[in-house]
């Protein structure tokens, strides 16, 4: 079994990196394929790398970033791949990845076909498609939920009394966020798949709904070893929608307890057939042991990659390009030993309110609160219980001691006083 424990990271290591050479002669710089991106091309661009962009459309800043912007239909994956075999003819493709999940097919896809570096197509697939990655975690022994793949409310309802309330009903693909419906009783069952099909999901997944604290888990897995570096503590939303609204470092599992959830996630990775890439995994302790929620073979999103830099000094985007090139994964030195991520939710719905001047904008890199909205003021906003809810803004805070968490978290709520005034009618 492939050893993922989260090693000791180092103050910092340096890389030297060639010095970009846009459009000259005699040009050696790595040519690197990233369908969509905007970061990762910076990334790769810092890296030394000749940066090929599959977009769909590129938008013209991004464009003028890369060194080869290339307009592409990527449904049409024929002719991707027609149009990367010439240019692989004149420029020899060094790698091809992406960082979205509706992209990783693709990227997998064609870095199979050129026969260069990039994530197996079957963990590409296996991580898009939940039922394959079901299949693939059970072949491999790994327990999981009870599930059946249904496709009408019949079947579903039918599905449910089998496995037993509550349960979760998911799109196979694209279950994330919204895609995913937690289901107490027969009529929510009704709901959910009455909602997923309008969203145009063909068939849908029914699973078994496992309680129990839930970690997210950021690793790099090159040639086919897996290092676990980050484990946080994850928080998810008790209503419809299984959103998560927050994380913690440390996780609270302990040394040993990180250990054996870092070895678990490296037999997971290893069984959905990661070779070379990163992955956000989401883990569930249950009565049984640990159960996969999810695989996303990317970066996390949200403020997580901050998050993960802050604490680990790892950044998981410039990791995924330095994997693509064959390259060891650099560090800084972490500036943070305690985090508190939330997103920033109501109980109530109506119109948001706040004080814009506690914004403070993505400052990543550095220990102080980090405060986002996705909203404006005066801009209406739904109950999280709502099957229309969801996360508005982002709060991390960092301390150096768990202690100092709570203050510095109250600083902010009273700085920005997040809330819900209610709308009021006029008579005339």
């Amino acid at each position: 079994m492939p050893e993922a424990i989260p090693r000791p990271i180092p103050e910092a290591v340096s890389e030297t990196v060639p010095t970009p050479a846009s459009g000259r002669a005699g040009d050696d710089r790595p040519s690197v394929v990233c369908v969509s991106g905007r970061r990762v091309v910076q990334v790769l661009a810092q890296l030394g790398a000749r940066t090929v962009l599959l977009g769909d459309p590129t938008p013209l800043d991004l464009a003028c970033a890369a060194d080869v912007p290339m307009d592409l239909d990527l449904d049409d994956w024929t002719a991707a791949e027609a149009a990367l075999r010439r240019l692989h003819a004149t420029h020899p493709v060094r790698a091809v990845l992406s960082v979205y999940d509706a992209h990783l097919p693709l990227a997998s896809f064609l870095a199979a076909r050129l026969d260069v570096t990039g994530l197996a197509l079957a963990a590409a697939l296996n991580c898009h498609d939940k039922l394959r990655m079901r299949l693939a975690l059970q072949a491999a022994g790994l327990q999981g939920p009870a599930y059946a793949v249904v496709a009408d409310e019949g079947e579903a309802q039918a599905a449910a009394r089998w496995i037993g309330h509550p349960v979760l009903v998911k799109k196979i693909t694209a279950a994330a966020g919204r895609g995913t419906l937690l289901c107490r009783d027969p009529g929510e069952v009704a709901e959910a798949v009455a909602t997923l099909r309008e969203e145009q999901a063909p068939n849908l997944l029914v699973e078994e709904y496992v309680d129990g604290p839930e970690y997210a888990i950021q690793s790099v897995t090159s040639g086919g070893v897996t290092e676990v570096i980050s484990i946080l503590a994850q928080h998810t939303a008790p209503g419809p929608r299984p959103l998560e609204v927050g994380y913690d470092f440390p996780s609270g599992l302990g040394e040993r307890g990180e250990h054996d959830l870092g070895r678990f996630v490296a037999e997971a990775l290893r069984a959905l057939g990661f070779d070379d890439g990163i992955a956000h995994t989401q883990v569930r302790l249950g009565p049984a042991g640990p159960v996969v929620v999810n695989v996303g073979a990317r970066p996390p999103g949200g403020l997580l990659c901050a998050v993960t830099e802050a604490v680990r000094g790892v950044d998981m985007v410039r990791a995924a390009a330095q994997v693509a090139l064959g390259r060891p994964v650099t560090r800084r030195a972490p500036v943070a030993r305690h985090a508190r991520y939330r997103c920033v939710t109501f109980d109530v719905s109506g119109t948001v309110a706040y004080d814009p001047r506690a914004l403070t904008g993505a400052r990543l890199r550095a220990p102080s609160p980090v405060v986002g909205m996705d909203v404006d003021p005066g801009e209406a906003v739904s109950a999280l219980d709502d099957p229309g809810g969801g996360t508005y803004g982002r709060i991390v805070v960092y301390a150096d001691t768990e202690d100092g968490l709570d203050p510095a978290y109250r600083r902010v709520l009273d700085a920005l006083r997040p809330r819900v005034e209610r709308a009021t009618t006029h008579t005339p």
